[in-house]
């Protein structure tokens, strides 16, 4: 059974970078865009230097983050499941 993931982009495997969530397809790590993001890159810069992802990937990044600093998501591997009350 395949449990759905509401993070569509953001992927962890352990094969791929330690499994560090990365955006699906690539190897570009979040914690490196939330860097970008942290030092006041704008979005075009970000995407300039990596081609491979798009906005709607980052603006996932950005969702997925505070998520999961507020608690509501408990990576499971390949996967985040919600927190059930």
């Amino acid at each position: 059974m395949k449990i759905m993931s509401k993070f569509s982009r953001i992927v962890r495997n352990p094969e791929i970078c330690g499994g560090q969530p990365t955006i699906h397809g690539t190897r570009v790590l979040v914690i490196d865009i939330l860097d970008w993001i942290k030092e006041g890159e704008s979005f075009d810069s970000i995407l300039q230097n990596f081609p491979s992802i798009s906005k709607s990937d980052i603006q996932e990044i950005i969702k997925y983050a505070q998520e999961v600093i507020a608690g509501e998501v408990i990576i499971y591997g390949n996967n985040e499941t919600p927190i059930s009350s």
